[in-house]
């Protein structure tokens, strides 16, 4: 039987699995188990990349941050080429408790459609997930597919993640 569960064995195997999360929220907005699963297996490659593959190969980590250092590079790195990075963190820690008063990047969360007097202006009636950072409404549909590329242009760039 193989290393890992579910026939999950490397880092490549979580971005197809974040595409297929990615696909099944972009087709219904409305679907929180697609939704959390696309934001775990987000979140989840920043970890399992750095274990699996980085944190003992300098070189290639010097090749994709142009330094080599401690898993705390590797996180600030990510952090900085997807900013939206430490709100798929919150989303994935909160999910079971997140509280908007203790938040430190959440603002709000809204479903689309539920509350419409208060934000919704007829622009989002997709029955989709939202929350305001920094001021600003984030399509967590938008978000997954964007992290979702991200990822992918990363491992497209260096094949040896996968």
């Amino acid at each position: 039987m193989p290393d890992g569960a579910l026939d999950l064995t490397e880092p490549a195997h979580l971005l197809a699995k974040l595409e297929y999360e990615s696909g099944i929220l972009a087709a219904d907005h409305g679907n929180s188990y697609a939704a959390i699963n696309a934001l775990r297996d987000a979140h989840h490659l920043r970890e399992w990349i750095w274990h699996d593959r980085l944190e003992h190969d300098p070189a290639l980590q010097y090749a994709i941050m142009t330094q080599a250092g401690q898993e705390g590079n590797w996180n600030r790195h990510i952090n900085t080429s997807f900013p939206d990075f430490p709100t798929i963190r919150e989303l994935c820690n909160g999910s079971k408790h997140f509280e908007r008063a203790t938040s430190p990047t959440i603002q709000n969360s809204y479903k689309a459609g539920w509350n419409a007097s208060v934000w919704d202006n007829g622009e989002w009636d997709d029955k989709g997930f939202y929350v305001v950072v920094n001021g600003q409404v984030i399509s967590i549909t938008n978000l997954a597919a964007r992290v979702c590329q991200f990822w992918r242009s990363l491992f497209n760039q260096f094949p040896q993640l996968g």
